[in-house]
């Protein structure tokens, strides 16, 4: 059966992340720590023939895709792409994750839960509190947020289109590198049954099919 691989890879872990601050558009180099588990990961997906590239035009996001690449037997060429980066927190930037997330990702979805608030409304509702508290009112709000996404992923989803009519293959191969936020809440808008308080780690990536006009998640979490 046809189908497109998307391996969502999440870059390796930087100074800031190691530092514990809030990292959104602002950029940071990725640690030997991190590269180490990049090193890894691009050994797991050495087998994988990717057919198309991507990643955030983000340093750490353009670094570590490009240590996955170099393990592919084909010569793959990387495309950065400004709709996968992180999520911008404008006044928020660089401040402790602390203060940033008095409650983390997880908690929030929990107290949601409680309240019985519809799963389709946690993204835009995180999203909000993060714009509440940026004093400086330069934080992404969600549609602006949504929508570079939604259209990155359908002009990469209209490329894997091309190569298949190009190439005759019945699957394609795409790895796109990008950031927590931008991953974890795709997912949780394309699978319903993901679980938006699992957290992608650094390196890790999750691997999800598109056939038939739907997706499903392969594997999630692996190195």
């Amino acid at each position: 059966m046809a189908a497109i691989h998307y391996y969502f890879v999440r870059h390796g872990e930087t100074t800031a992340n190691a530092d514990q601050r809030v990292q959104g558009w602002a950029d940071s180099p990725v640690t030997r720590a991190g590269m180490h588990v990049v090193d890894q990961v691009a050994e797991t997906l050495a087998d994988v023939p990717f057919d198309l590239a991507y990643s955030s035009d983000l340093d750490r996001c353009i670094e570590t895709g490009e240590r996955i690449l170099m393990k592919q037997e084909n010569d793959i060429q990387l495309f950065p792409v400004e709709g996968f980066r992180e999520y911008n927190f404008g006044g928020l930037e660089d401040q402790d994750i602390e203060k940033v997330w008095p409650k983390s990702i997880s908690q929030l979805v929990d107290d949601m839960r409680i309240n019985q608030i519809p799963s389709t409304q946690y993204v835009p509702l995180i999203i909000e509190n993060l714009v509440d508290r940026d004093e400086e009112g330069n934080s992404e709000d969600f549609i602006t947020f949504w929508n570079r996404i939604e259209e990155a992923m359908l002009d990469i989803h209209d490329d894997a289109l091309e190569v298949r009519m190009e190439t005759q293959k019945e699957d394609i191969h795409v790895l796109i590198v990008s950031h927590d936020m931008p991953i974890r809440f795709f997912l949780h808008e394309v699978l319903p049954e993901f679980d938006l308080k699992e957290e992608l780690e650094y390196g890790h990536y999750a691997h999800i099919v598109y056939t038939k006009g739907a997706y499903e998640l392969e594997e999630f979490n692996q190195v």
